[in-house]
């Protein structure tokens, strides 16, 4: 698949994607967990006359806590699962990891741009529906409609997603490429702003630089992964509420889950 190489003027408008859990469906309910109960895909709204500002707090943040903001290396990257977890740049050995997070929110509060997250609850869609479609796909097409309805008439963009490997891209993108063909009836004439999806691993080739737009995808839907599957509101998590288009997560608008019988408040 196609990756993106610069962000071009003629597309002013990309929107980031990155998800937390697996499509996978348990049909066994002995084998369904809280852990492998949720998918959630999260999509973060970027305007390129931003661009410049957003970088320039990321990298404040990066080199304030890393060398020229790397370590063993390669540009650091943040990464929702190693920041929880503490390991390799975000290990206690190399940071203060209180100050850090601390720094991490403000920095999240003060980015210019929007979120929007998807969440499936796949052991209630696969009871729901006896041909249930793929969890993944149905979530990445109701994010592409949010991502459509923030767009104004005649404005451009494009949407990049995290790279898994070349044969998870393709199967990825021929899954959802009817939908950027044909879209749906209410956000048809939108969907054909989109001029191209592209997949990026966060870190470039020669590993000196990053995308910073998917790890705050990243860092959105690890985030609200964990509230839905242990209940865990951190402070982090709740950086991201007034990056919902209107200044809060909205039901079925900015924030959707599937079922909708399944929907959680936003934590408090």
């Amino acid at each position: 698949m196609e990756r993106m190489k610069e962000w071009m003027e003629s597309t002013p408008r990309l929107m980031a994607v990155d998800e937390s859990g697996t499509s996978k469906l348990f049909n066994d309910e002995g084998k369904r967990t809280g852990e492998n109960r949720w998918i959630v895909i999260s999509g973060a709204i970027f305007s390129q006359t931003d661009n410049e500002y957003n970088i320039n707090e990321i990298l404040e943040l990066k080199n304030k806590y890393w060398d020229n903001g790397f370590f063993n290396g390669q540009r650091v990257v943040f990464h929702g699962r190693e920041i929880k977890k503490g390991i390799g740049a975000f290990s206690k050995n190399v940071v203060d990891r209180d100050s850090f997070r601390k720094d991490l929110c403000e920095v999240v509060s003060k980015l210019k741009f929007e979120v929007a997250s998807i969440c499936i609850d796949k052991h209630e869609h696969f009871d729901q529906y006896v041909t249930p479609n793929n969890p993944y796909v149905l979530a990445y097409k109701f994010l592409l409609e949010r991502f459509c309805m923030n767009l104004s008439f005649g404005e451009h963009s494009i949407v990049l997603n995290e790279s898994r490997g070349k044969k998870e891209d393709d199967k990825l993108y021929k899954l959802i490429q009817p939908f950027l063909a044909d879209g749906e009836p209410y956000i048809s004439n939108k969907i054909h702003q989109i001029d191209n999806v592209y997949f990026n691993p966060k870190l470039t080739y020669d590993k000196q630089k990053s995308h910073f737009m998917l790890e705050i995808a990243d860092l959105s839907s690890y985030t609200l992964h964990r509230y839905l599957r242990d209940d865990v509101a951190t402070d982090l998590f709740e950086s991201f509420r007034m990056k919902y288009a209107g200044g809060e997560p909205k039901k079925g608008h900015n924030y959707k889950i599937f079922p909708e019988h399944c929907y959680k408040e936003w934590g408090i």
